[in-house]
């Protein structure tokens, strides 16, 4: 709690600080130009302003000449878009830029009435969106109930959303926990169930599609039998009558399977085994697994691979930690993994390098196009983002503030234990599997 409390003063620190370079500057420039009173005789001009781009709230100074110090009287646009206006001393006039304000010309109107005057600047400003939370699919009745629903994403209804993946056509599979598999449609915007647990494959932790996403893989988690189904592939249906991925085949027979991951480029099968806490390659010629390494007996991880192949990160979920295992090309295997970020055995929330990042319970992780890692810390209820670096940083939520509210990222934003995220390449957005709160969001431009 101490270490959160820091942040926090650090951030409200900042902000006053901001805002008193703001007027400082604003009072800098009045020292050099004493026009301070509005003089409707006299031109309002506009000089500059900066920044140039920027999103919605961010800090704006607009810098020129009889403005006039009378808030009353000073009205700022962005694109026709009124800005909050904060201080002014004649020269410079320190705002926010307005949300979703877009791409326009900056304009000052100083005056009431008939001596009202406005000025233009010569450039426009560049509105840069801001990323924000949304709702895509899924709702709750006046008692916090949901079940298994298909339908349009204003009617479906998920009840343990938990595992995502997006194939090359930007459709959605989710995995419902002890469920089963479903899809949406982002096309169509409607929710379908492909199939429903049972018949070996009652506890799918995690899943996979191969390179060209012809094949999804399942790692199931039954702990009854050796002989139990452990990793199992379905394939996308050449009868566009049916729907692609289901039916599947058994791949590996074992128990305790909690995660795994197929290599990007080659295609390699690689999954785990929490009792023992084994890593396999499966080799397909031989029909069986070769073990290559152990990591963390006793405790559930999952395994997600780089875009790139050469490397691939373990999120030991127990463990509340995240390792990186690079991957060798000469021998096709995965190598001995080592901690990036977290410390092992070690809970709690706290962004920063390496081995003083805290986790609570970290579960699927997804990667953008340079590397980053953006993984749910579940029971933190936030989304958090790693650099290649290992260093840690809290991306979406707010960490002991769970609940459901859309919004900025990181001052409106709420989730209950997420615990599924995936990355779109085309569109850069990201879906939350929001487990607790029952339904699918989406991190998206404003």
């Amino acid at each position: 709690m101490e270490t959160h409390l820091n942040v926090k003063w650090e951030q409200w620190y900042l902000l006053v600080l901001l805002l008193i370079l703001g007027v400082v500057g604003c009072k800098d420039d009045k020292d050099e130009d004493n026009s301070t009173i509005y003089d409707p005789s006299v031109p309002v001009e506009i000089t500059s302003f900066t920044p140039e781009a920027a999103a919605g709230g961010a800090q704006f100074l607009v810098y020129g000449s009889n403005f006039g110090t009378d808030l009353s009287k000073i009205k700022v646009t962005v694109n026709d878009k009124e800005a909050v206006l904060i201080n002014s001393n004649g020269s410079c006039l320190y705002c926010f830029v307005p949300k979703k304000a877009g791409v326009g010309p900056v304009k000052v109107t100083v005056g009431l009435n008939e001596s009202a005057q406005e000025a233009v600047a010569e450039k426009e400003f560049e509105y840069v969106p801001s990323l924000v939370v949304k709702t895509l699919t899924g709702h709750i009745d006046i008692d916090g109930n949901s079940t298994i629903k298909d339908g349009s994403f204003e009617d479906a209804q998920f009840q343990a959303p938990y595992w995502l993946e997006i194939d090359d056509e930007d459709n959605i599979y989710l995995l419902e926990d002890q469920q089963g598999l479903r899809k949406l449609n982002m096309k169509d915007r409607t929710v379908t169930t492909i199939w429903r647990t049972g018949s070996g494959v009652n506890h799918p932790r995690s899943m996979a599609f191969n390179a060209d996403h012809s094949k999804l893989y399942f790692f199931n988690d039954q702990d009854n039998s050796d002989e139990g189904v452990a990793v199992a592939v379905a394939e996308r249906s050449n009868d566009p009558s049916k729907e692609d991925f289901a039916s599947w085949v058994t791949v590996a027979r074992m128990k305790s399977c909690c995660g795994g991951d197929v290599h990007p480029e080659t295609s390699d099968l690689f999954f785990n085994r929490w009792n023992g806490g084994e890593y396999y390659k499966w080799d397909f010629d031989r029909k069986d697994k070769d073990q290559i390494f152990r990591l963390d007996n006793g405790f559930n991880s999952g395994l997600m691979f780089a875009p790139s192949g050469k490397f691939a990160y373990i999120v030991s979920m127990g463990h509340h930690c995240i390792y990186r295992a690079n991957f060798d090309y000469a021998t096709g295997r995965l190598m001995q993994p080592y901690i990036l970020c977290g410390s092992k055995g070690k809970k709690g929330y706290v962004d920063g390098p390496g081995s003083k990042a805290m986790f609570d319970e970290p579960q699927q992780g997804c990667f953008d196009d340079d590397d980053n890692f953006y993984v749910c810390d579940q029971s933190n209820n936030l989304i958090r983002k790693v650099e290649p670096s290992g260093q840690v940083t809290t991306f979406a939520g707010r960490q002991y503030e769970w609940g459901w509210a859309d919004g900025d990222l990181r001052k409106e934003a709420r989730f209950d234990r997420p615990h599924g995220i995936a990355y779109n390449k085309h569109t850069g957005e990201f879906y939350i599997a929001d487990k607790n709160n029952k339904r699918i969001r989406i991190i998206t431009k404003e």
